[in-house]
């Protein structure tokens, strides 16, 4: 009785050569699309953070013409990488009240406005240079024009991105742009603080 044949197939692997080929070409790839990835993340944080301030500033005008109230907006401060993750830390603390007096606080009436503010987090950082009030008219009352710089905390390194949200007097218009210097930052910049540094000013603020 004969047996029948038993078929062999021929399987080839990689060989050691190919192997490291490969691995090296995987390294290479991944050292130009990891930095470049995170250079996008960190930018784009920056960039929303940005878009949804400006948006928030409106609605408050908004808010403040409806309701024939004055909104009064403070600067919170928090210093470098103090953003712990499990709670929501705002930038701002805004107070809407039905009175010109700012600081009866038996007419403040904070409202779900606060709730929409975008939150902080360690990845960037905003430097403010004054507080403000909008008034029932929708119109903005401060010493000075409102000029919010928002950059990277990697800003020594990469991303090298200074965005800025300036708001005028009295008329309220609000404008977004890039911030034309950084030579005034420091490496490790508070999350949030109120500045007087003269540099803050709105021709600054390129659109």
């Amino acid at each position: 009785m004969r047996l029948p044949k038993i078929k062999t197939i021929n399987c080839k692997g990689f060989s050691l050569l190919e192997l490291i080929v490969s691995i090296s070409i995987i390294s290479i790839t991944s050292s130009f699309v990891i930095p470049y990835s995170l250079t996008w993340l960190r930018k784009e944080k920056v960039n929303a953070y940005t878009r949804e301030l400006s948006e928030f500033f409106r609605l408050i005008r908004l808010e403040a013409r409806r309701w024939g109230s004055s909104c009064f907006i403070y600067t919170n401060s928090f210093d470098y990488d103090s953003i712990r993750d499990d709670k929501k830390y705002m930038g701002f603390v805004v107070n809407c009240k039905y009175t010109s007096t700012p600081y009866d606080s038996s007419k403040i009436n904070v409202g779900r406005i606060q709730e929409l503010l975008p939150a902080l987090n360690n990845s960037f950082f905003q430097v403010v240079n004054n507080n403000f009030q909008v008034t029932p008219n929708g119109r903005i009352s401060a010493s000075k024009p409102i000029v919010v710089v928002i950059g990277s905390k990697y800003h020594k390194t990469r991303p090298k991105i200074l965005n800025c949200i300036t708001i005028s007097i009295p008329t309220g218009q609000i404008k977004k742009g890039k911030f034309n210097t950084n030579s005034w930052l420091l490496d490790n910049m508070p999350v949030s603080q109120l500045s007087s540094n003269a540099i803050l000013s709105p021709e600054r603020c390129e659109l």
